[in-house]
């Protein structure tokens, strides 16, 4: 490993900290401000939310940072409007069915604060942390985005101990989010070049289809549980498995920060130095899938009451299905966005990634009516299970094929 690429993800490796320091100073104040009812209504409308940022993002945060990596410093520029035209046009028609779906499944009494939950966990769908990643540069994410959110977190904390109004927390993670979208945009300058229309919407819609539709369907597996364990399981259950949720959501700021050092890592290199990274990139993922694995089946339970209040603590089962989970979603990040979309294997993430959230979304609402918080998270487990192995073979058929371009690059090397 060069050190470059341990600079970078010393810089990528701050970042969940920063994240994580979020929940530590808002959740605990909003869970018990809100209670049983009203915490499991606002979690169910941040999911909504991160749904529509999923489909406002429409495939960028995995497609966009192989085409930066590559690309000179006005193709770049030119992709990234190519990117706020397409999500700005997405958000425009997502964001209003977003929030008709967070009203109607808003507990009595919060519909505004579910609503404005929901708008929270839409807005990041418009973030350029994906030009970041593809760049190599984790300091915009910071500067930008993960500082901001923290000072807004700590504002809105004190502004619900002092009114016990929860909409502040939503309100200034929108704002924050939308200023430091904004202000990153006037670092990177205007382009003298044409950039693109309206009218090319359609043709960027086309262009990236395979992507954004396997990134709704992943979407599913992490924003579908709590909606449906709304529905399915007592209210005390489905809180407690709104607790356990938000742990396994929050766990995957690292594997998701791996991911993103290794991104342009994996692809920068000249032919006979991809097949060892790959392989570490994969074998990295895995290790800390099993370690994040273990926190949560362990710990889960004693850190959710801590963090959130005992009355919506999560359960031990739920945390047991939800650490297998984040174990193969670990590894299946790596096959993902290091194996597979960098070759250009779009329809083979859409067919895995489609099968395990038919699958899954199947098995929550036919098991979870059955078993209830505890079925629902199985269900979503054997899902991630059931996409990873669709995956893994048309990864290794990619690495083949990168050892054979790289020997074959070594045999010319040697002749010339």
């Amino acid at each position: 490993m060069t050190r470059s690429f341990w600079g970078r993800l010393a810089g990528f490796a701050g970042l969940p900290a920063i994240s994580l320091i979020t929940p530590l100073l808002v959740l605990p104040v909003l869970g018990r401000a809100a209670g049983a009812d009203g915490w499991a209504s606002l979690l169910v409308g941040e999911s909504v939310g991160t749904l529509a940022a999923i489909v406002v993002n429409y495939g960028w945060n995995n497609a966009g940072p192989p085409r930066v990596a590559e690309a000179d410093t006005a193709t770049r520029l030119r992709l990234y409007r190519e990117s706020l035209l397409v999500r700005g046009a997405l958000a425009v028609g997502a964001l209003p069915v977003m929030v008709v779906v967070c009203a109607s499944l808003s507990a009595d009494g919060f519909l505004v604060p579910t609503v404005l939950m929901g708008l929270a966990g839409a807005v990041p769908g418009l973030s350029f942390a994906w030009y970041a990643v593809g760049v190599g540069d984790p300091r915009p994410i910071a500067v930008y985005e993960a500082v901001p959110r923290v000072v807004a977190a700590a504002v809105s904390s004190a502004l619900i101990l002092w009114t016990g109004q929860m909409v502040f927390y939503p309100l200034l993670a929108v704002s924050v989010s939308l200023g430091g979208i904004w202000l990153f945009g006037r670092t990177l300058g205007r382009s003298t070049a044409p950039g693109p229309g309206v009218r090319d919407i359609g043709r960027l819609l086309v262009r990236d289809r395979a992507v954004a539709v396997a990134d709704m369907a992943t979407g599913a597996f992490g924003t579908v549980p709590v909606p449906v364990a709304s529905r399915v399981a007592s209210p005390s259950a489905a809180s407690s498995y709104a607790s356990a949720d938000k742990l396994y959501k929050y766990g995957q700021y690292v594997p998701i920060t791996l991911a993103n050092a290794l991104q342009s890592w994996t692809v920068e290199v000249a032919p006979p130095g991809r097949p060892r990274r790959l392989r570490l990139a994969l074998v990295g993922h895995g290790l800390l899938g099993v370690v994040g694995a273990a926190l949560l089946a362990v710990l889960g339970p004693t850190v959710s009451g801590l963090l959130f209040g005992q009355d919506v603590r999560a359960a031990r089962d739920v945390c047991l299905w939800l650490a297998l989970a984040f174990a193969v979603v670990s590894v299946r990040m790596s096959l993902v966005r290091h194996f597979l979309l960098p070759a250009g294997r779009a329809r083979a993430v859409l067919i895995g990634t489609a099968l395990g959230a038919a699958l899954g979304v199947v098995g929550m609402l036919t098991i979870g009516r059955a078993a209830g918080a505890a079925g629902v998270a199985a269900s979503l487990a054997v899902a991630e299970l059931v996409t990873a192995v669709l995956l893994v073979q048309p990864a290794l058929r990619h690495l083949t094929v990168v050892e054979e371009e790289a020997a074959s690059w070594t045999t010319s090397s040697g002749q010339g």
